[in-house]
């Protein structure tokens, strides 16, 4: 369970597509602080189901250089606390991707 890449560097006004292969995914944004949660006011792709002969695709915009914390909401945190996590503009100190994919792993339901 993945988002490739996960680690995206993006400019403002860069369209963001997420294409959706077989199964069932989402597209969801967090904050560093409260991973595998989603952020009030933030994206939700909403569950796309695919098969293999039709691919969906979810596209956001980037609107400043902050940085985007995304997870799968799948399964009531598995796949987020499972790595399928992901940053657009994650620093490379401090908050980084490693950091919050490491925060998820340990997320609760509360």
């Amino acid at each position: 369970l993945k988002f490739s890449p996960n680690d995206i560097k993006a400019n403002v006004g860069d369209s963001i597509e997420f294409s959706f292969f077989p199964k069932n995914h989402s597209v969801t944004q967090s904050s560093f602080a409260d991973p595998c949660h989603p952020l009030k006011g933030g994206f939700f792709s909403t569950f796309i189901p695919t098969n293999v002969t039709s691919d969906q695709v979810f596209t956001i915009v980037v609107n400043d250089t902050k940085p985007i914390w995304i997870y799968c909401a799948q399964t009531k945190l598995s796949h987020c606390q499972s790595g399928m996590v992901a940053a657009i503009n994650a620093p490379t100190t401090g908050n980084t991707l490693a950091a919050f994919t490491k925060l998820a792993a340990n997320a609760t339901t509360s």
